[in-house]
This record gives C-alpha cells, sequence and structure tokens, in this order.
C-alpha cells in the first residue's frame, strides 16, 4: 500500500500533468485512490476550519494572594509582603501597582533577581513581560504613630483574592489590635513580644491599631474615631507662580467619616481636589484661611488619600527678595499630622531658603519617592515638620535672562577663482543651522555684485539695507531627536579688477563677507592662474595657510537628504514672494582653473576675513 506522503505527490504531480496535458486529465475523475482510515482522518481534521481564537482575559492580571510580615520598629513598622500574582497578559508588557508611594520601598525581588519598579500615578508599579504565575516580594517600611497610649499605622495595598497580616509588637505588654474589616484577629505571646494576625477580604487599605488591654468600658471609649494624617507637599516655583501639589494620607480608626477638612491661605487658589469616591467639594473662608471641605460617597475607614492642586500668583516684592511663604496646608480634624515639603525651581528664578518655623530643613535626598517621583526639574530644598502649625518662608531673586545663540554658521566655504583679466569670482556656502532667524545679514566686500543666492538648495532673491548690507531670507532648520537640522545657504558673487601682463607683479588682496552670526570654522580656496609664482613671505591676512583644511563633521549637509531638510520651508517662502520679489535667479557655476591655495580660519566671531599675497604672472 503507498504511503500518504507518496499518495500526496501523486496528487501533485497529477495536477501539474493534467494542466500540461488535457487529455490524461479526463481519466483522473474515473481513478480510485486507496487511503489507510488513520491518513484519511489525519487529512480530514487538518482541513477543518480552525477552533474559535479563546476571548483574552479581562485584566492584564491578578493577585490572588497576599501576605504581609511586618515588625514594630520605634516610629515606623518593617513590613515584607509577598504576592502572588497571576499574568493574565499573553503578550507584550503588564504594569502591576503594588505599593503606594507614600510608603518607603527597600527592595523588590522575583524568583530570578531584583524586579522593575517605577512609580506612577501614585503606586510602585511593577512590570514584566513574562505570562503565568509570579511571586513578587517587597520590603518596605510604613511610618507608625503613637498617642495617648494608642499605636498604628495605615496605608493603602493593591486588591487581592485573599490578604494575610502578621503583625510583632515587641513587649509582654497584653494589647487589644483593631485590624479594619479583618474577620479574623488573633493576638498571641511569643519570646517576649505580642505577635498579631489576621485575615482580610479583598480590600483596599490597611488599618492597624493597638493599645494596652482596658476593661470593656474603657476599651469602648477608647475606639472613637481617631484620625491621622501625613502630608507629601511639592512645591514649584515658576515664572511669577507658585504651584503646589498636596497628597494627605489619612489613617482613619475606630469609626468612620464622609466628610474631610484642610485649609490654606487666604490667596492660594485651589485649583482641583481627587480622591477615591469623592463627591462634591467646596472652598469657603475662615478666619482668613480658605477651607476646602471634601465630601465622600462612602464613610472612609483604614486608609484613605486626598490630593490637592493649588497655585499663588507671586508680587512684584516677591520676585525683588521679600519673604515668600511656601503655601501651608493643614489638616484639620487630625489627632497627629507629620509631613514633609519639597520645593523646585521651574524657571530661573533663584530661590534660597528662609528661617523655617515648626519644619526642619532635610537633606532633599531624604524626601519620599511619592515627592521626588512628581518633577523632572532640580528640587533644591525638603522639610519636614511634626505637628501643624509648621511654616516655610522662601526667598526668591528674577536674574535677567542671558542670550543664547539661535542660529549658527557650523562652515563657511569659500572659493575664489582670479580670471587672466583679473576679475574675481567667489562662491561661498554657509552650513548652517537656524532655530530663529529670519535673515542672513552679509556685508560684501566692496563693489561686490551679487549673482546668485540658493536657500537649501532653492533660488531665493536678497535684500540690500540701506547702509548697503545684503539681507539673505532663512527658514527654520527642522528638529529631529533634539538635533537643529543643517541646511545650505550658498552666494555667488563678482569683483572687477585690472588685467595683468606677463610679467607683472600683482598684489592680490580679497575679503568674504561679513557676516554676523558666529560661525566654527571659514575655509577658503584661491585658485590664481597656471604657473603663477607666489611670493610665500608676501602672504598675509585673518586666515592662515593650510596644507588642507580642519575636519568639521557638516552632518552630510551637501547631500540631497540634508538639503530636502529645509527645502520644503523655503519653497512655502518662495510661494508667499518672502523669498522672491522679482525674477528668480539662476544657478551659475564657478570655472575652476589655477593653481589651488587654501586658508582657513577658527571660530569667527564678527571680524573681517581678508587674505591677501603677491604672485607674478609668467
Amino acid at each position: 500500500m503507498r504511503s500518504l506522503s507518496s499518495l500526496i505527490g501523486s496528487f501533485g504531480l497529477l495536477g501539474l500533468v493534467g494542466l500540461a496535458t488535457p487529455a490524461f486529465a479526463q481519466d483522473i475523475p474515473a481513478a480510485r485512490v486507496v487511503v489507510p482510515w488513520q491518513d484519511f482522518k489525519t487529512l480530514w481534521e487538518k482541513g477543518q476550519a480552525p477552533p474559535e481564537k479563546p476571548a483574552p482575559a479581562p485584566r492584564d492580571f491578578a493577585i490572588s494572594s497576599a501576605r504581609y510580615v511586618g515588625t514594630v520598629d520605634g516610629e515606623s513598622t518593617v513590613f515584607r509582603v509577598t504576592l502572588q500574582i497571576d499574568v493574565l497578559k499573553d503578550k507584550g508588557w503588564a504594569a502591576i501597582p503594588v505599593l503606594p508611594a507614600s510608603v518607603a520601598l527597600v527592595s523588590a525581588r522575583t524568583r530570578t533577581g531584583e524586579a522593575p519598579v517605577y512609580i506612577d500615578g501614585g503606586w510602585y508599579t511593577f512590570i514584566t513581560d513574562d505570562s503565568g504565575p509570579v511571586t513578587l516580594t517587597l520590603d518596605f517600611a510604613v511610618s507608625t504613630f503613637d498617642e495617648g497610649g494608642q499605636a498604628g499605622f495605615a496605608f493603602r495595598m493593591p486588591q487581592s483574592g485573599g490578604t494575610e497580616v502578621e503583625l510583632t509588637v515587641p513587649g509582654e505588654l497584653d494589647l487589644d489590635f483593631q485590624v479594619a474589616g479583618a474577620q479574623q484577629v488573633e493576638s498571641v505571646e511569643k519570646r517576649g513580644a505580642r505577635v498579631m494576625t489576621a485575615r482580610l477580604p479583598a480590600t483596599g487599605n490597611l488599618a492597624v491599631s493597638w493599645q494596652r488591654a482596658q476593661d470593656e468600658e474603657a476599651a469602648a471609649a477608647a475606639r472613637e474615631g481617631r484620625i491621622y494624617a501625613e502630608h507629601h507637599a511639592l512645591v514649584g516655583v515658576g515664572e511669577g507662580l507658585i504651584q503646589g501639589r498636596s497628597t494627605v494620607s489619612y489613617s482613619i480608626l475606630f469609626q468612620g467619616t464622609d466628610q474631610l477638612q484642610v485649609d490654606l491661605p487666604a490667596d492660594v487658589t485651589v485649583l482641583d481636589v481627587t480622591g477615591q469616591g469623592l463627591g462634591e467639594w467646596a472652598v469657603t473662608q475662615e478666619g482668613g484661611r480658605n477651607v476646602v471641605t471634601a465630601d465622600l460617597n462612602f464613610e472612609a475607614l483604614g486608609a484613605y488619600q486626598l490630593t490637592l492642586d493649588y497655585e499663588r500668583p507671586l508680587a512684584e516684592a516677591e520676585l525683588k527678595g521679600a519673604p515668600v511663604p511656601v503655601p501651608d496646608l493643614q489638616v484639620r480634624g487630625a489627632e497627629r499630622v507629620k509631613g514633609f515639603v519639597g520645593v523646585d525651581a521651574r524657571s530661573t528664578l533663584e530661590v534660597k531658603a528662609g528661617d523655617a518655623q515648626v519644619a526642619r530643613p532635610i537633606d532633599v535626598r531624604e524626601l519620599p519617592a511619592s515627592i521626588l517621583g512628581q518633577t523632572d526639574w532640580p528640587v533644591l530644598l525638603g522639610y519636614r515638620y511634626g505637628k501643624a502649625g509648621w511654616s516655610v518662608p522662601l526667598e526668591i531673586r528674577q536674574h535677567d535672562d542671558v542670550d543664547m545663540l539661535v542660529t549658527i554658521i557650523d562652515q563657511a566655504a569659500a572659493t575664489t577663482v582670479i580670471t587672466p583679466d583679473g576679475r574675481r569670482m567667489t562662491q561661498v556656502v554657509y552650513a548652517m543651522r537656524n532655530n530663529r532667524a529670519q535673515f542672513l545679514e552679509l556685508e560684501l566686500p566692496a563693489g561686490a555684485t551679487p549673482w546668485s543666492t540658493f536657500v537649501g538648495g532653492k533660488a531665493v532673491k536678497p535684500a540690500r539695507t540701506d547702509d548697503g548690507k545684503v539681507l539673505v531670507p532663512l527658514a527654520r532648520s527642522q528638529s529631529s531627536g533634539g538635533e537643529v537640522a543643517r541646511f545650505a545657504v550658498e552666494m555667488v558673487y563678482v569683483e572687477d579688477g585690472v588685467a595683468a601682463q606677463p610679467g607683472d607683479v600683482v598684489d592680490f588682496h580679497a575679503t568674504l563677507p561679513r557676516a554676523t552670526v558666529p560661525s566654527t570654522s571659514v575655509a577658503w580656496t584661491v585658485y590664481v592662474p597656471d604657473e603663477a609664482k607666489v611670493k610665500q613671505s608676501s602672504i598675509d591676512g585673518s586666515l592662515r595657510q593650510v596644507e588642507w583644511f580642519t575636519p568639521i563633521d557638516l552632518g552630510g549637509v551637501t547631500s540631497a537628504e540634508a538639503v530636502a531638510q529645509v527645502q520644503a520651508q523655503a519653497q512655502a517662502l518662495y510661494d508667499s514672494n518672502a523669498m522672491s520679489g522679482g525674477v528668480q535667479p539662476v544657478k551659475v557655476e564657478l570655472p575652476l582653473d589655477g593653481v589651488p591655495m587654501y586658508f582657513e580660519k577658527l571660530l569667527v566671531m564678527g571680524e573681517e576675513l581678508d587674505v591677501g599675497f603677491s604672485y607674478k604672472v609668467k
């Protein structure tokens, strides 16, 4: 019995033969092919339509479980959390928020090594292009309050299918623990410490507090609603304006609240207030302060975060050194408030620190990542405070801006040909970059007559000022990857001279056009008549004679691609009559003839460019 592959090959061969031999193809319908059942079944299954593409997962990831293990250490609690993450995205990168930026992240690891984590939208975000289960371990610290015999902490956390918390508090005291939203809380003594374990359903925050165990009546009185807050502010000093963003992280214990209040100076304008489940917010005047009232659509309990954006204009006196107070946001209704303030500069204004009250200066590197991660501007000042009533004055001075170079000639390449009748024809090609200038202003040599001018390969007609200078209209360089593209400006002009007879000694002296734009390099080639003998001791001028020019990277300015970068703009100007004023100039080519001499000058700042020498005509 023939194999399946040979049968398929036969079918293919018969098909080809059939195309070439129609008579033989007529016998094919009557032919019989015997195929084993298994081979036929395989062919049948492969010929069926492919199954439907499976529907994508409703989200990129899911956190199936989270285990937080922490130990109280003074004013902070050090945690290690292990997250079991299922990455459901088949291809590409998945971004997974894992911790709020209000905590201090120490390290992030997977089983293969360090994990890539960055700050985005107020969260430490883990990114991965792997799919399937991932175990992520995070070490971090969160600040702990201790007030009136009660201690605790609160922070937001990503929702997971199941959350388990284990907390160790040093000491042998019998403690009562409160964990917001917990289904089960247990406390035991282990090795001279109190260890609490709790299990929570899917929730968005973790709020834990504890106090010394009391009788039921005293414990009930102690469990009245309490609010603690931590304030992170970034204040930017810009042109005539102070802009601020404050994030207030609340720890709301025992009893929830549906209204939060903060206040700011009366001259501060509140731009926006945001928060999870935020309803309406309003600003009212009270005691010379703007009171911001934020109403929530639910009773917040545990961790909650409120963000405010605001600004204040700078007075004229404040720009000349008068004290400028940083908008001091104060949290109302909180048992205790602590915070950090960062100040960055968003302009050329000089910012100095004044004499702060309540707040103390710190190194900007000690500021939380939630502040530093908000700005690309340099953060100049950092402060920390531990209670309400803080104030931070600044000293701001406005200085005059320094004019920076916006147009430059990378190289001016000049070529001069001396004709037998003594005339001189010169071509100058400027390889330049222009970011703003409307014209290239040139002071031509006395008696020079311009014949043609081209910008980016496009013929233009220059203008002449009252004092005789020539204005060549420019297009603006295109920008790519932060670099300003070069283009070529070309001018050809002629000068009259006196014809020399054989045996005459000719004193040659010529100057190049003087440009108002600085030039990195000027390369000048002068062609003297064949067999002319130049007296070397007579060579003089502001350019030095060289054997060859210093290499200058012009980025291929003479190539068609570089010229095309400005062609479109030059065409637009030409079409609008900005670069034309009559008959379009023609392209003039130099009749190169003679013996070349090379002259060069580096870094030209508008000075005269001249060359002189004597030669004898043979």
